[in-house]
C-alpha cells in the first residue's frame, strides 16, 4: 500500500508547513499552560482565530467555517503536520471536534448564528457528557423534571466529563421519562454551565451537578424528534475523535519511547529494539488502515476500515504506554515523572491508566470488537 502523498496532496502539505513555519505561535506559550480542555487561555484563543483566518482551523470545512474544502485525507496530513510540530488547533478539542460540527448539522437560531462562530474562534468553550449507556437504563445521570416559567427544568449527577471546571456549556443527554421507551424521549441539550443550580466539579467531589436548572427552548439542540439521532450523532463523533487522537499519540509515544531507551541503556538490548520495532509495525499499519478508510469515504465504497480504527489505535497506544511503564522499571510507577506526550502532560504510567480508562468508560475492547463485528460482519456477539 502506497504511504507517500500523491502530487496534490505534496502541495497541500508543503502549503501547510510554509505557512506554519511564517506563523507558528510564540514559544512563550507555553508560560501559560491551559488548566483544563475546558480552558482556552488568551494565546490559545488568538492562535485559533489565527488559523481560522487563514483557512487551517479545520480544512476540510468551507472557508466560512475556518477551511478550505479539502479532502479527508489532506485533514489527515494536516493533523499529522500539527502533530509533529507539538502544536494544538486548539485546547478545547471537544467543542471543536464534536460540539461545532454538531451545532453546524442540527443547530437552529442562536446556536448556529452565535455558538458555531464563537467556538471557532476560540470564544466559547465546550465539555460533552454523552456516554455510550442507554437514556433511561438506570445509568443516565440528567433528566427533565417539569417546566417552570415556560422553560424545562432539568436535574441529576454527572460523572465530571473533561474540561467541566472551566468549559462555558456542556452537551448533555437528557431523558425525559414521561415519553420513556421513545426515542423522542432523548435529548441533546447545550446547558449554561454559569446557570443557577450547575454545579461544577471540586476537590471534594469529581462530579458535574444539576439541581432544579431551568433549560431554555434554545438549548436544545436538534428539533421535533431528533434528540436520538442528535445523541449518536454525538457519540459517532467521539469515537472518531478518540481514534485520531490516539492515532496521533502513537507516533509521539514511539518517539518518546525510544528516547526512553537510549536514556536507560536500552538502545542495545535486543529484546527492548524487537519490542520498539514490532510497535512501530504495527503503527505504521494502523496509519495505514486510517489512510485507506478516509481515501473511500465519500465514494460510496463499503468501507469497514473505518468501523476498525477506534479498536486498533486503542489497543496499539495501549501497549506502547505499558512498555514505555516497564521499560522504566521501578520509576515507570512514579506519576511525577514526564511521560510521552507535552500536553496533556502525564507519566507513562497515567496515560496507560488513563488510556485504559477511557477503554473502560466505552464498554471496554470486548465492546469494541462487539461494535466492529456489528458493523462490518453484521454480528452480535454479546
Amino acid at each position: 500500500m502506497r504511504l507517500s502523498d500523491s502530487r496534490s496532496e505534496g502541495r497541500f502539505r508543503a502549503e501547510l508547513e510554509s505557512w506554519l513555519a511564517e506563523n507558528e505561535p510564540a514559544a512563550d506559550r507555553l508560560s501559560d499552560p491551559p488548566r483544563s480542555t475546558g480552558h482556552i487561555p488568551g494565546w490559545a484563543r488568538d492562535w485559533q482565530r489565527t488559523l481560522f483566518e487563514a483557512g487551517w482551523l479545520v480544512p476540510r470545512w468551507p472557508p466560512e467555517l475556518g477551511g478550505r474544502d479539502a479532502g479527508a485525507v489532506e485533514q489527515m496530513i494536516y493533523l499529522e503536520e500539527l502533530s509533529r510540530r507539538r502544536l494544538t488547533r486548539t485546547t478545547n478539542p471537544q467543542g471543536l471536534d464534536v460540539c461545532a460540527p454538531t451545532l453546524v448539522d442540527l443547530g437552529r437560531g442562536r446556536q448556529r448564528d452565535e455558538w458555531v462562530p464563537a467556538t471557532l474562534q476560540g470564544e466559547l468553550s465546550w465539555c460533552v457528557a454523552v456516554d455510550e449507556s442507554e437514556p433511561g437504563d438506570g445509568t443516565s445521570g440528567l433528566v427533565a423534571t417539569g417546566e417552570r416559567d415556560g422553560a424545562l427544568t432539568v436535574q441529576g449527577t454527572v460523572p465530571a466529563p473533561a474540561g467541566a471546571g472551566h468549559a462555558d456549556r456542556c452537551l448533555c443527554a437528557l431523558w425525559a421519562p414521561k415519553a420513556r421507551g421513545r426515542p423522542d424521549g432523548v435529548a441533546l441539550v447545550a446547558i449554561d454551565l454559569a446557570a443557577p443550580g450547575v454545579l461544577r466539579p471540586d476537590a471534594d467531589t469529581d462530579a458535574l451537578a444539576f439541581e432544579d436548572v431551568a433549560l431554555s427552548e434554545d438549548e436544545i439542540v436538534g428539533a421535533g424528534e431528533q434528540g436520538w439521532a442528535a445523541v449518536q450523532s454525538v457519540r459517532a463523533r467521539l469515537r472518531s475523535v478518540r481514534w485520531i487522537i490516539s492515532l496521533l499519540a502513537i507516533q509521539r509515544a514511539l518517539e518518546a519511547l525510544a528516547d526512553v531507551g537510549r536514556g536507560r541503556g536500552l538502545a542495545d538490548d535486543a529484546v527492548f529494539r524487537d519490542t520498539l520495532a514490532g510497535l512501530q509495525v504495527d503503527a505504521d499499519a494502523v496509519r495505514a488502515l486510517a489512510y485507506r478508510a478516509l481515501a473511500k469515504q465519500g465514494t460510496g465504497r463499503p468501507n469497514p476500515e473505518l468501523a476498525m480504527l477506534p479498536l486498533v489505535t486503542r489497543e496499539v497506544e495501549q501497549r506502547i504506554y505499558l512498555v514505555g511503564v516497564e521499560s522504566l522499571g521501578t520509576d515507570g510507577l512514579d506519576l511525577g515523572l514526564d511521560g510521552p506526550q507535552a500536553w496533556p502532560s502525564g507519566s507513562w504510567a497515567s496515560e496507560w491508566l488513563d488510556a485504559t480508562a477511557e477503554a473502560a468508560a466505552t464498554g471496554g475492547l470486548p465492546a469494541e470488537r462487539d461494535r466492529v463485528s456489528g458493523r462490518v460482519l453484521g454480528l452480535r456477539l454479546h
